[in-house]
């Protein structure tokens, strides 16, 4: 967990209420209440600069545990996703430009080749090779455990409040 300057805001008004520093390196609230629950309980957190696309998260009332390092992680892991897939685009890219570099140059494999059929091939090479299945394979995983992060998430949060 890098965030140091977590900001806890109303969900109402999203007037900021208070700031954290965020969870100990174990994962535990460092201010939490004498009865176990933790202070930005039924508001909203966000470290300070978030993507919005993942922040500001909600915590339940009467929640118990801090939720920051689970969330930190399933950003983190769809951004690698999103950096595997641009890697494999890039590749396409490249492949495609070979190809038809190679096409202008009259090579005999694709020289009688419309654009079609030739970005057609530059997709089939490029989807078979070791290096498109790496990323793929790694983005397929990233996305995998970003989802079960979040997954764990909303579980903690719907048995929020159970005894």
């Amino acid at each position: 967990m890098t965030r140091t300057d977590i900001r806890i805001f109303d969900p109402r008004t999203g007037e900021l209420v208070r700031r954290c520093a965020g969870p100990t390196p174990a994962g535990l609230c460092p201010i939490i209440g004498e009865d176990g629950v933790v202070p930005c309980a039924g508001l909203l957190i966000a470290p300070a600069g978030a993507d919005p696309e993942y922040w500001p998260l909600s915590v339940p009332r009467g929640y118990r545990h801090c939720d920051l390092p689970w969330n930190e992680r399933a950003w983190a892991y769809a951004r690698r996703a999103q950096r595997s897939h641009a890697r494999w685009a890039q590749g396409l890219a490249e492949e495609t430009a070979r190809i038809f570099r190679l096409a202008a140059k009259g090579d005999r494999r694709y020289r009688d080749m419309d654009e079609y059929e030739l970005r057609t091939t530059a997709l089939w090479r490029w989807r078979k090779s070791p290096f498109a299945e790496a990323d793929r394979s790694r983005e397929e995983r990233s996305r995998h455990r970003a989802g079960a992060y979040l997954s764990y998430i909303r579980q903690r949060h719907s048995s929020a409040g159970r005894p």
